[in-house]
């Protein structure tokens, strides 16, 4: 676990060096993205106390690792029958991209008394195969989870494609990032979730509060595409 707690070190140190050379003064939540580590490596990192969540991609997966000891989101697809397993558990869903979706969170939370927090998923790149609702919808996709009392939106997250020179990742995330700004009208609205292993360096020059890194924390930078 030695190496792992040094990639955490490396990292974060790399979070400052980028919040330095882009003159960024906010805070930077870590969710780190747990996609089939082990128990222990999870609890490992979590023990630092320098990150905030585990994130979980599949919710097969967080069943399997869950406990309360640990702070968890879910940041990958989430399917309207999975539901179940998730709500009251997890500090966010981070993918919450389609009224279907809403709707069940709503009825089971109302089921159980909680409000789930939830980020909107924004389809920053336009991919058809991916999950997220196109920017320019926003607004119309807020005025209608206002139906949803069980539904506390928390901000936005985004997940850039692959492969994307930087300049155009930075048009991804700053269209991302202007759908964030643009919902001003609802209180503790401040989270924007972007940037991963890959890309977390411009997801911060781009305004990101909360970073996903994933590979990079438990592998080492050596596979990361650096920009």
């Amino acid at each position: 676990m030695e190496k792992l707690l040094q990639n955490l070190n490396d990292f974060l140190g790399k979070v400052e060096e980028t919040k330095k050379r882009y003159g960024i003064a906010r805070d930077i939540q870590i969710v780190a993205a747990g996609k089939f580590r082990s128990p222990e490596e999870l609890k490992t990192l979590y023990s630092t106390g320098r990150i905030s969540a585990i994130g979980e991609n599949r919710v097969q997966e967080f069943r399997l690792n869950y406990t309360p000891e640990l702070m968890w989101d879910i940041i990958g697809q989430l399917q309207t029958n999975k539901v179940k397993y998730v709500v009251g558990k997890v500090r966010l869903i981070q993918s919450l991209d389609r009224i279907p979706l809403a709707e069940e969170i709503e009825r089971i939370a109302g089921m159980r008394g909680v409000r789930q927090e939830c980020l909107i998923e924004i389809n920053s790149g336009s991919e058809i195969s991916k999950g997220g609702i196109e920017a320019n919808e926003i607004t119309g996709f807020v005025e209608e989870l206002k139906n949803y009392p069980h539904i506390r939106l928390r901000g936005v997250m985004a997940v850039a494609p692959r492969g994307l020179p930087e300049d155009k990742l930075e048009d991804c995330f700053n269209r991302a990032r202007e759908a964030f700004e643009s919902i001003d009208f609802i209180d503790g609205f401040d989270i924007l979730s972007m940037g991963m292993s890959e890309d977390f360096r411009i997801a911060l020059k781009c305004g990101s509060n909360m970073l996903r890194p994933g590979r990079i924390l438990f592998d080492g930078e050596s596979s990361i595409i650096k920009y």
